[in-house]
């Protein structure tokens, strides 16, 4: 079967995983290149026009093969006989397509989900610049530290709180394929000490039945908005009330935080709301504005390309535009900016009230799923 693509698949082509299969049995296993269809694949390896037009029929009602991707790779098996066997493409990194025949020679297709061993490990680390990087020098991948990132993102700002001694300790699940690591899955609890704050989640479903992260008290640790709009960044001016503006040079207010991050960089939503418009503003370049619960609104100044449409409504993390450095600007960057009732706020010192937190009925079960990881958590 084929092994999964990785949660960051680029271009590379992913590995394949072995599969155990009768000596009679001929294999071929290949990966789509850019602009390669189903059809011509099929058919470059000896399958006829009708049985191409078979096969994706069959696939139809569960896949779309007019889908498959460049790069995904896709595996083909021959019987001894030489006739087709079975055609199999991961869909993601949890499922793949089948399309095989059965004893009676019939085609037919389903969608599988990978066979994984999950291993709950712990993973941990100190700090000395960045949570990537130290993810990285233990050995694990950037996947494990965006689910770290998406965890305590209400908390800390990974790319201006960091210090250096700061510590994180993960409980996750692994998924292995045939013994080898092949993604992750559910952080269960994490912590991270962050200068000097020791911030702990447990991950338990909210009212809604959906998965969420809860500290030991049983209160929400994603807030009504975001730390920072961009995973990538650095702060490249900050809000003022009297700032010297680069170009025009007069002295003026900066109601904003200057986030400078390259062309292209994803911009998100830091809270839930309805957009109120979505283009260009003169000065401010393509912006989005956002209007939010309890008199909030967010402004995301300077974009390259908008991602979202007025009207549209938007969940906290929703991707709305791209950094650039549309109109009156210096160099790429996001302006951002935040204000209550019309007032301006400086989103570097806002606090902001958390989530809804465990349903009182629901305690007692979050109580034990917290103390069964409290102590792997604690330091030793």
């Amino acid at each position: 079967m084929s092994r999964p693509l990785p949660e960051d698949a680029g271009p590379a082509a992913p590995e394949l995983a072995p599969m155990d299969v009768a000596e009679s049995f001929r294999r071929v296993d290949g990966v789509f290149e850019r602009n390669q269809t189903i059809s011509q694949v099929l058919s470059d390896h000896g399958l006829g026009g009708d049985l191409v037009q078979q096969i994706i029929s069959c696939a139809q009602p569960v896949y779309n093969l007019a889908m498959v991707r460049a790069g995904y790779p896709f595996r083909l098996r021959f019987d001894s006989t030489e006739q087709f066997y079975d055609f199999e493409y991961p869909i993601d990194s949890d499922r793949y397509l089948l399309v095989c025949r059965d004893d009676a020679g019939s085609l037919l297709s389903e969608i599988r989900d990978f066979p994984f061993e999950i291993r709950v490990e712990e993973v941990s680390a100190a700090i000395n610049s960045s949570l990537f990087l130290a993810i990285g020098e233990i050995g694990e991948k950037d996947q494990l530290a965006w689910h770290l990132e998406d965890i305590f993102s209400s908390d800390i700002d990974f790319f201006i709180d960091l210090r250096k001694g700061d510590v994180f300790k993960a409980i996750v699940e692994k998924k292995y394929l045939d013994g080898e690591f092949s993604g992750y899955g559910a952080v269960l609890a994490a912590s991270f000490v962050n200068d000097g704050r020791h911030i702990m989640g447990f991950r338990f479903e909210d009212a809604k039945g959906n998965p969420a992260y809860f500290d030991a008290e049983g209160k929400c640790l994603k807030k009504s908005f975001l730390k920072s709009p961009l995973k990538y960044t650095r702060i490249s001016s900050k809000f003022s009330l009297a700032r010297r503006h680069p170009i025009t040079k007069k002295v003026q207010p900066h109601l904003g935080v200057d986030y400078a991050a390259p062309v292209g960089t994803a911009v998100r939503a830091v809270g839930s709301g309805r957009v109120v418009s979505a283009g260009a503003k003169g000065a401010n370049g393509k912006m989005v504005h956002l209007r939010h619960p309890n008199g909030y609104e967010t402004r995301y100044l300077h974009l390259s390309r908008i991602a979202v449409k007025a009207g549209a409504s938007v969940a906290q993390g929703d991707l709305i535009g791209y950094v650039g450095s549309s109109g009156l600007s210096m160099g790429p960057h996001l302006d951002f900016r935040i204000q209550r009732f019309g007032k301006p706020l400086n989103p570097l010192t806002l606090i902001f009230p958390p989530g809804e937190p465990v349903p009182a009925e629901k305690m007692e079960q979050f109580a034990a799923v917290r103390d069964a990881w409290m102590g792997r958590l604690l330091p030793r």
